[in-house]
């Protein structure tokens, strides 16, 4: 069994100053277990979920091979494909923001100030190509989500959508559409952040075909079994 001790030998916890980067730049992090985050590019290999330390396991989604969606993701296509849904470059609107401290309200630990604490400010072209999918229903912003663009990879940065469509799981269909531009986009893989090696919120992230995870002591990647879950994102 291992102890405490252990596991606070081998932290990872690395932060860079997000810049320019060529495209194959973001690759070599990405592969390495970093993501972005505001300012900065981080990676850690550990944090805390309902007040224990856990581990946090890198993910990323193979897109040389048929992608492949599972029933409810199918569903959620379906379901969508009558919304107003708008791909260009970033850019931070007052509703954009305004729908952001919606969602942060959904953060029972720290709720996050601005939308700045995950995309810079300049997210279009920093720290590469940034895009974003906005989703509309009657005219009423519902839903935004973010990917970097690099040389054979696309980042998924980060989604927000109003607590009050919760049930309709806008996050998984905003994610399915980075994965459908990623494929379009003749990209390698999809980089969706971490999950945790305990039960937690970031589940759903392991719904999904082709998966792949990252050995923080070997730094390498293996196909990683997809773990349906009941309720999706």
């Amino acid at each position: 069994m291992q102890t405490h001790r252990s596991f606070l030998e081998d932290v990872v916890d690395e932060s860079i100053e997000m810049a320019p980067m060529a495209p194959g730049e973001l690759d070599a992090l990405l592969v390495a277990g970093w993501r972005l985050l505001g300012y900065s590019v981080i990676r850690h290999n550990f944090a805390v979920s309902k007040g224990r330390i856990c581990r946090t396991i890198p993910l990323r989604i193979r897109l040389d091979k048929p992608l492949v969606f599972s029933k409810s993701q199918r569903q959620a296509l379906r379901r969508h494909a009558g919304l107003d849904v708008r791909c260009a470059p970033i850019f931070i609107t007052p509703e954009k923001e305004a729908l952001f401290l919606l969602h942060s309200k959904r953060f029972q630990d720290r709720q996050p100030l601005s939308v700045y604490s995950f995309l810079h400010p300049r997210a279009y072209e920093v720290p590469v190509e940034g895009l974003e999918f906005s989703v509309f229903e009657e005219g009423r912003l519902i839903a935004c989500s973010f990917v970097h663009i690099g040389e054979q990879a696309v980042s998924g940065t980060y989604c927000f959508f109003d607590p009050a469509y919760t049930r309709r799981s806008l996050g998984t269909f905003t994610l399915l559409l980075e994965l459908q531009l990623a494929q379009r986009l003749g990209k390698q893989y999809y980089y969706h952040g971490y999950c945790y090696d305990v039960p937690s919120e970031f589940d759903y992230k392991l719904n999904f075909h082709n998966l792949e995870a990252m050995d923080w002591k070997t730094g390498r990647w293996a196909p990683q079994a997809r773990v349906p879950v009941g309720r999706e994102r």
